[in-house]
């Protein structure tokens, strides 16, 4: 039992979850934690991977610095207009490591109708405990309430070097109807350090994070379109999008590309000077502008999304023109892996019937018109933006919950170790109980059997020894009343009767002298004295195997085995007439057998004899639990009588 414990509490400290069924006999609120790990294991198993974050030169938002860390600090993004919103998404920032970076402890996510905030909705309220850190994105539905302004206020911020405390976020998304609309709008904070490239207010709206595209990794991926290449970044090429019919616009999404053969060129193609425009015909002679990077390089996105919010547009046609193409190594192109198109919540461009033309292509396996527009990236298969970052928001809460899973499973590992310890010291002074009272059983049965034995060899004292000497006695009267011709025969009995008395008292002293269990070495010198005894004269051999175990047996098997022998012997002796006797012993872990032969005269074993000799063999073969075997036919030479008993049989009960 010790041991179980032993090994069990060093598994449940490796592992507590997967331990707690073998601990719930003990305590039985572990296998409710068990099932509730199984379930968030099975809830985990159905949401995308969180991804490896990726470092970009622009990590996002800085707060201004504080004198301590319960200062308040306030960011917030007018999104230009009221509108009902989907969802607020906050990202945190990334500066390489392992884990979010300057991410506060304590915030809160507002909306309002107004900058000042005077009347609010309050969407997510995390100011009364502190916020479990993680590089993971924090999804906070919304659910159609409506606001122009979404505030993300700090209650406790990061502590740092005093008096430098600081909060930092990567990335803001506000989602209306499926579309981004707070990409690159107006940001205003209580107080900001901006320090650019690195840190900005307009980091925070420009669709740039740590967690990269919405992608689900897999063998089946495309690079997009890729425009000719030129050999001077002063050629304008273009890429448009027949969307078949004029539609409401809510936002145009680029997918940039990072094609296999360049792995270290994130936002591969991604043109710095552009403009995207939208019209009704396809020759754009009366294009409407929805976003120009004329003045102002637009930076590279890397492998994220770039959304372009353009509610309020209507068109048929979308075109993306670059003005100045981008440095690829010694010539100059622009490449796009997905261009989508957002109206009315869907993405109109996979719809049947949208057509893809451009100024100039390049046409290869990877690259192609169509491709645009085919829901695969470089790197596997697009999907949901907001579904997924809502997901590795779900994944954030439920590796959250695991973890306190872990510590309440652990603290009920504890309390069932502790059960098992009481159980275990039950059990075992219950064991030493039971050891204490079964030695003195066996005390008991032990001092009963050799009472029993004391009182065996007593009467085989009074019975063998004794009426030797009672005949010897009688015999000894006898010859002093005869004459000397008549006392001669007597003597000679009284001899023979003496070395009987003899032999019986050796082989009653040898059982008396023995302690314990003896061995069947023992026996068989015991059986290999007597037999020089009683066939003195006669042609004799004992056999015993060579490589036989050495094994043990009790006192009282000994003695009946080896008074067997002794009353089988004797009637070879009396009986048989005789010249040669062959003995022999063999036995296992399980059987003991014993062979005696001899060539004399033999008789019939069916027919009743005056004596007790043959029952007094039966007697002997039945205490031991075995049988005996008697082989012999009047006038044919010679006798086989074999004894056959279980090694291991009971002990034998004749009194």
């Amino acid at each position: 039992m010790a041991i179980f414990i032993a090994v069990a509490t060093l598994h449940a400290q490796a592992t507590p979850l997967r331990a707690a069924s073998a601990w719930s006999w003990f305590h039985a609120p572990l296998r409710a934690l068990e099932q509730e790990s199984q379930a968030l294991d099975v809830r985990l198993a159905q949401l995308p991977a969180l991804p490896n974050p990726q470092s970009n030169e622009r990590a996002g938002y800085h707060s201004g610095w504080a004198a301590d860390a319960e200062s308040v600090r306030w960011v917030q993004v007018d999104l230009g207009r009221e509108m009902p919103l989907d969802a607020v998404v906050v990202i945190p920032a990334f500066l390489g490591g392992s884990t979010a970076y300057g991410f506060p402890a304590r915030f809160r996510v507002d909306i309002s109708r107004d900058s000042e905030f005077a009347e609010s909705t309050t969407l997510f309220d995390h100011t009364g405990q502190d916020y479990r850190q993680a590089m993971a994105p924090v999804y906070l539905p919304a659910e159609g309430q409506k606001g122009r302004y979404v505030r993300f206020t700090a209650t406790r911020i990061t502590s740092g070097i005093a008096p430098r405390h600081y909060f930092c976020l990567g990335e803001l998304l506000v989602f209306s109807r499926g579309a981004v609309v707070s990409a690159r709008c107006p940001v205003t904070s209580s107080k900001s350090s901006d320090t650019a490239p690195t840190w900005s207010k307009t980091n925070l709206v420009d669709g740039i994070s740590a967690l990269g595209l919405p992608v689900i990794p897999g063998s089946k991926a495309t690079n997009g379109w890729h425009s000719a290449i030129h050999k001077t970044p002063d050629r304008q090429s273009w890429v448009q999008m027949d969307l078949g019919s004029i539609r409401p616009l809510d936002e145009i999404r680029f997918i940039p590309t990072h094609p296999a053969d360049f792995p270290d060129r994130a936002g591969f193609g991604f043109p710095e000077w552009f403009r995207l425009e939208a019209s009704d015909d396809e020759n754009f002679l009366n294009p409407q502008l929805l976003f120009g990077a004329v003045t102002t390089p637009f930076p590279n996105p890397g492998d994220n999304p770039v959304p372009f919010p353009v509610q309020g547009h209507r068109a048929r046609y979308v075109r993306m023109t670059a003005t100045q193409l981008w440095p690829r190594s010694d010539d100059y192109v622009i490449a796009f892996s997905e261009m989508q198109v957002f109206s009315e919540g869907h993405n109109i461009a996979m719809a049947d019937g949208v057509k893809v033309t451009a100024s100039d292509d390049v046409f290869a396996p990877l690259w192609q018109r169509e491709w645009l527009m085919d829901g695969l990236a470089a790197n596997g298969r697009l999907v949901d933006w907001p579904a997924w970052l809502q997901q590795l928001s779900q994944r954030r809460e439920l590796e959250g919950d695991q973890e306190d899973l872990k510590a309440r499973t652990a603290l009920a590992l504890a309390i069932a170790q502790r059960h098992a310890t009481w159980w275990g010291a039950a059990l075992a002074a219950a064991v030493v109980g039971l050891v204490i009272v079964s030695s003195m059983r066996s005390r008991r049965a032990r001092l009963r059997e050799m009472e029993a034995l004391r009182q065996r060899i007593a009467r085989d004292l009074h019975d063998e020894v004794g009426s030797h000497l009672g005949s010897i006695s009688l015999a000894s009267e006898l010859a002093l009343r005869e004459s000397p011709e008549e006392a001669h025969a007597t003597l000679d009995e009284i001899h023979r009767m003496s070395r009987q008395a003899a032999e019986s008292m050796r082989g009653i002293v040898w059982l008396v002298r023995e302690g314990g269990e003896p061995t069947l070495d023992r026996l068989m010198q015991a059986l290999r004295d007597s037999a020089t005894t009683q066939l003195q004269g006669y042609a004799w051999d004992l056999h015993v195997p060579d490589h036989a175990p050495r094994l043990a047996a009790s006192l009282d098997f000994h003695r009946h085995v080896f008074l067997f022998f002794k009353e089988a012997v004797h009637n070879v002796v009396r009986h048989a007439h005789a010249t040669a006797v062959h003995l022999e012993v063999t036995w296992n872990q399980d059987r003991f057998q014993l062979l005696i032969e001899d060539n004399g005269r033999g008789f019939d074993p069916a027919v009743a004899s005056t004596g007790s000799g043959m029952a007094n063999l039966r007697h002997r073969a039945a205490a031991l639990h075995g049988e005996v075997s008697i082989s012999s036919h009047p006038g044919v030479t010679g006798s086989r009588v074999t004894l056959t008993v279980p090694l291991s049989s009971p002990a034998p009960s004749r009194p």
